[in-house]
């Protein structure tokens, strides 16, 4: 193996040495077919630690200047976003959070962000089947509320949430956008169902 090859790639990629000969090896010599793989081994590790497509995987390891473990990092601190849209509208959209918090109104500590943001436009298709679950208890201060607090905090126990979810799934739609945020966020509730007392829906319209 050409040691001056080794050195070259080594300088762009602060590669150790075994891998680079190993690249170099599997792409005879050429020194830039072997930083390409080396970077897309990268971007395929990114993928499957932080749980994300390739594309946002390679956005973010370019955005942390190729480091792995802050590009992982920051991938798992996004807010995440059902929608039926792919872009928001406007940086500071109204809309609701939501997020699970145990029977002392803690928030749960997890390795990837647990809360989710919808937008005001995609809560409205699942409004009714919130609302239908009304009358509930205010578990803090033990008032009767008869409909969701748009202005916010809105707290649900995990047995309402059950019902919750399965009302929704049994909601009729004909658009496959609108099936598709159902979908996406039953799977997000049923999950954090696993664990959380309470699922805290907070309003900031």
């Amino acid at each position: 193996m050409d040691p001056t090859k080794i050195k070259i790639l080594r300088s762009r990629t602060a590669i150790p040495l075994d891998v680079a000969i190993q690249l170099l090896k599997e792409n005879n010599g050429d020194i830039d077919a072997s930083e390409q793989a080396f970077h897309h081994n990268k971007i395929r590790a990114i993928v499957f630690e932080a749980e994300c497509d390739y594309e946002t995987a390679k956005e973010y390891y370019e955005l942390c200047k190729y480091d792995t473990t802050k590009a992982i990092e920051r991938i798992n601190n996004r807010t995440v976003r059902i929608s039926t849209r792919e872009k928001p509208t406007s940086r500071n959209e109204i809309g609701f959070s939501i997020w699970p918090v145990d029977h002392e109104r803690h928030y749960y500590k997890t390795k990837k962000r647990n809360d989710v943001f919808i937008p005001a436009y995609d809560f409205d298709f699942i409004l009714d089947e919130f609302n239908s679950v009304f009358p509930i208890q205010n578990p803090w201060n033990k008032q009767i509320e008869t409909a969701l607090y748009i202005y916010g905090h809105n707290y649900f126990d995990n047995a309402t949430c059950r019902i919750l979810s399965d009302r929704i799934a049994q909601s009729k739609t004909d658009d496959p956008k609108v099936l598709e945020f159902k979908m996406q966020f039953i799977a997000w509730l049923n999950d954090k169902l696993n664990y959380a007392t309470y699922i805290v829906v907070f309003g900031n319209l």
